[in-house]
C-alpha cells in the first residue's frame, strides 16, 4: 500500500471512530505540526500545547474533512486558528489609542478582510501609506502578533517608547480612516 492511499485510509477510519487511525495520523505529522508552531512562538511549551489542542480539534472535527484540499493544509489551518487565539489572550491590553482601530488590526491577514466594508477598505488604504520602520513596528506587533516587550528587547528600546509609537500610529491611522471615510461620503 502507498503512502498517500495509506494516508487516505486512516483518514477514513479516523472518521468512522477508529482511535488508533487517528492516533497514526498524530504521529505522521505531529514533528512538522510542532515545528510549525514552534517556528511561530519562542515559547516551545506553549508550542506543543497548541498542537495537541489542534489534534484535539481535528479529531473532534475529522468527519468534517471532506479531502478538497490536503490533510495537512487543514490541519494547519486548524493549527493557525488557535495560534491567533493564542496570542489574541496573550496581547497586552492597548495603551491609549483607539479600542475600534486596535479591534481593526487585530483582525489580520488581508483576506480575512469583509470586501466592500467601508471602514476596512479605508484601513487598507491607510496602511498602505504607513513605510519603512512604522510598518516595520505595526507589521510585528498586528500581524506577526509579538508582544510590545518582544519588539522593545528586538529593537534595544524601552517599552514605553515603543507603547507611544504605537499609540501614536494608531491615532494617525485613525484621523486617515476618518478622513477617508468623511471623503467617501461626502
Amino acid at each position: 500500500m502507498d503512502s498517500s492511499h495509506e494516508h487516505l485510509e486512516l483518514i477514513k477510519r479516523s472518521q468512522s471512530g477508529d482511535l488508533d487511525a487517528f492516533g497514526e495520523l498524530v504521529r505522521a505529522h505531529q514533528g512538522w505540526l510542532r515545528g510549525w508552531l514552534r517556528g511561530q512562538l519562542r515559547d516551545w511549551t506553549a508550542a506543543d500545547d497548541l498542537a495537541q489542542d489542534a489534534f484535539v480539534t481535528a479529531f473532534k472535527k475529522i468527519r468534517e474533512f471532506r479531502g478538497d484540499g490536503s490533510f495537512e493544509a487543514w490541519l494547519r489551518s486548524i493549527a493557525h486558528n488557535h495560534f491567533r487565539n493564542h496570542i489574541r489572550k496573550k496581547r497586552e491590553d492597548s495603551i491609549g489609542g483607539d479600542l475600534e482601530l486596535q479591534a481593526l488590526l487585530d483582525t489580520g491577514d488581508d483576506d480575512e478582510f469583509a470586501v466592500g466594508n467601508d471602514t476596512i477598505d479605508a484601513l487598507k488604504f491607510c496602511m498602505s501609506k504607513v513605510k519603512g520602520p512604522s510598518n516595520e513596528l505595526l507589521h510585528d506587533r498586528y500581524v506577526t502578533g509579538k508582544s510590545v516587550q518582544e519588539i522593545a528587547a528586538e529593537q534595544a528600546q524601552g517599552y514605553s517608547a515603543i507603547t507611544m509609537k504605537l499609540h501614536r500610529l494608531r491615532k494617525s491611522l485613525a484621523s486617515c480612516i476618518e478622513n477617508q471615510l468623511a471623503a467617501e461620503n461626502a
